[in-house]
């Protein structure tokens, strides 16, 4: 299926969801073509014009899709057409809302614009027949777009932001605050919630809290920044809300620690997303043994949180003996009486745990993450995994493999 065909398709699927305008314009934002009458339209093209600035300076450079973000909050998804280093076509899909916008608040902020009176009036005409659609959904269109543009296949949240200005004060801020943020809080508090109880259900709350928000507002255009921001938001929550439900807050803030490293090392916006779904598991899976957990003492459940905390790393049993102040003698005998098994076949279950969260979460291959694990060799590893899960790595990631 040529590119062409892939777009009809793509507007005929958007369109049984919602009245989208589709239009493809020339690299300096001159129409070519539109599914739906420009006229009808007429206002909010005016307005992604005037605020096409730094569309127009990001396409420049930028291959991957763009969300412009007007200070109406009126948005538009725009991506790009390139034969190798010309670019042909720039694809656009809006105008659209993410919130209702009173008539009063579209006023205001007009009138604060240096704005023709026909534009504020044209703009007024549109308004009334500009969809509202969740985040969540938005994501969807930016990956399937930029599918049919390309063949690629990107994360829905692969994308640069327009840098908008900030007010210029906090009173401004206040002032203009409206229905943007509305059920956010609800939203976030249920997810919150779900992970203080350590609730393995909590994806359909974080969906809904997603839908919501598209994260953080700021002013990095580059997509894989703007990722990492929100997820420093995220883990900074769940380390708090994972305090609340029972975790040891010395457990909550080396995971913190060590989760902040692994996002501000990710060098693509999939390994970022990857390292959500990880980390998000592991507090959850943590608050939840610290609420069933019965039969074993502090101090064994302790060296089995810094087992976990620590499991990249090469961990001896003196050394664990040695932090719950017992001899390794003892220190042996009681973790296998409290645990049901010995130290060392501890510490590699929980290895192969992890390795089994990295094969299908993420594209690490299975030399590094044997690395990453600290085994003696790829092929140690490999028969280690074999003999625990009864089949090897490579095959375990070609059943389980979500990205």
């Amino acid at each position: 299926m040529d590119r062409d065909t892939k777009l009809a398709v793509f507007q005929e699927l958007i369109q049984n969801s919602h009245e989208l305008c589709y239009c493809s314009y020339t690299p300096d934002l001159h129409l070519i073509s539109s599914n739906q009458d420009p006229s009808t339209l007429d206002g909010m093209t005016l307005l992604l014009v005037s605020m096409g600035e730094p569309l127009l300076e990001y396409s420049k450079h930028g291959h991957l899709p763009f969300r412009l973000d007007s200070f109406l909050h009126i948005q538009w998804i725009a991506d790009f057409e390139w034969e190798g280093d010309t670019l042909q076509k720039i694809h656009v899909i809006g105008p659209m809302l993410t919130n209702p916008i009173s008539y009063q608040d579209l006023k205001k902020k007009l009138d604060e614009r240096d704005l023709s009176v026909y534009i504020k009036h044209a703009v007024t005409e549109s308004l009334n027949s500009t969809p509202i659609v969740a985040n969540n959904i938005i994501n969807e269109y930016v990956t399937m777009l930029h599918y049919c543009i390309t063949g690629e296949h990107i994360n829905g949240q692969d994308y640069a932001i327009t840098p908008i200005g900030n007010p210029s004060s906090s009173e401004e801020i206040l002032e203009n605050s409206g229905n943007e943020h509305l059920g956010i809080w609800p939203a976030e508090q249920q997810l919150l919630s779900m992970l203080r109880d350590g609730n393995p259900n909590y994806k359909e709350a974080l969906s809904r809290s997603s839908s919501l928000s598209f994260g953080v507002k700021h002013q990095a255009t580059d997509p894989l920044r703007q990722c990492k921001n929100n997820l420093i938001t995220l883990l900074t929550l769940i380390s708090r809300a994972a305090i609340e439900g029972g975790l040891n807050p010395a457990v909550a803030y080396d995971l913190n620690d060590y989760y902040m490293q692994k996002i501000e090392d990710c060098q693509r916006l999939n390994d970022a997303m990857s390292i959500q779904e990880i980390m998000m598991d592991d507090y959850v899976t943590r608050v939840r043994q610290c609420k069933s957990d019965t039969g074993v003492s502090k101090a064994i459940q302790n060296i089995c949180n810094y087992i976990s905390v620590h499991i990249n790393e090469k961990l001896s049993t003196k050394e664990l003996a040695e932090r719950t102040g017992y001899t390794e003698y003892y220190f042996s005998r009681k973790f296998k009486q409290e645990m049901g098994c010995g130290i060392r076949e501890y510490i590699t279950k929980e290895k192969i745990e992890r390795a089994k969260m990295l094969l299908s979460s993420t594209n690490m291959s299975i030399l590094d993450i044997s690395l990453e694990l600290s085994f003696s060799s790829r092929s140690y590893f490999s028969d280690t995994f074999q003999r625990i899960c009864g089949i090897s790595p490579a095959e375990y990631r070609k059943q389980t493999l979500k990205i």
